[in-house]
């Protein structure tokens, strides 16, 4: 029977759901699943480093899309330019509400607060400070990360494209540019960090602190 302060001991697979106890890593090594060899964790000692320069790169390639043009559709003549902030008017015009609203919340909200938060965390814990607010950040990152929808938006923004080039000129924009650029850099952080390491370097750092 395992009692509930050993629980930190021991690991669940995401995957096959399996009972694994921690071990130590060594630098750039991973511990797998011994039933379905999904990565359990990893250990990387220059991670905070290095995932602090990738979420600065993201915030900045973000603002670039945000305040740039995205596209510019030219039909039979008429010719109008579209950022992020004027679809979401489009949106609004056409009294396409609860869209507009997802859009905020999926596309500006959320990428914001990931990143922002993220920064925030891995500052903190590089200068060795805050330790009450990292971990409130740890717990906000964990509840959150899952609605980062930047991706799923870009993916319809290339179906509606093709849908009008039979019918309009298109011309992409430096912001799209941006927003490509930045779907890289979540797709490298998201794998860079570790959460399980993070963890371990807060308790190392700050101890035990209460929530």
């Amino acid at each position: 029977m395992i009692k509930e302060h050993e629980l930190d001991k021991f690991i669940i697979c995401k995957k096959c759901h399996t009972l694994h106890e921690k071990i130590s890593l060594k630098d750039k090594t991973k511990a797998y699943c011994s039933k379905c060899e999904v990565i359990l964790y990893r250990r990387d000692d220059n991670m905070i480093n290095k995932t602090l320069a990738l979420v600065i790169t993201a915030m900045i390639s973000l603002f670039i899309a945000f305040e740039f043009t995205i596209i510019s559709i030219d039909v039979q003549g008429l010719q109008q330019s579209l950022t992020l902030g004027s679809l979401f008017m489009v949106l609004m015009e056409h009294e396409q509400y609860i869209v507009g609203i997802m859009f905020v919340f999926l596309i500006v909200i959320f990428p914001i607060t990931i990143l922002g938060a993220t920064f925030f965390l891995l500052f903190f814990m590089k200068a060795e400070k805050a330790g009450y607010l990292t971990k409130r950040l740890l717990i906000l990152l964990a509840h959150i990360h899952p609605w980062n929808m930047v991706d799923i938006f870009f993916i319809s923004l290339l179906v509606s494209m093709v849908k009008l080039f039979d019918v309009a000129t298109i011309e992409i924009g430096v912001a799209f540019m941006a927003l490509i650029f930045t779907l890289i850099l979540d797709i490298i952080i998201t794998k860079s960090i570790s959460f399980h390491q993070l963890w371990e370097i807060h308790a190392k750092t700050y101890g035990e602190v209460n929530v």
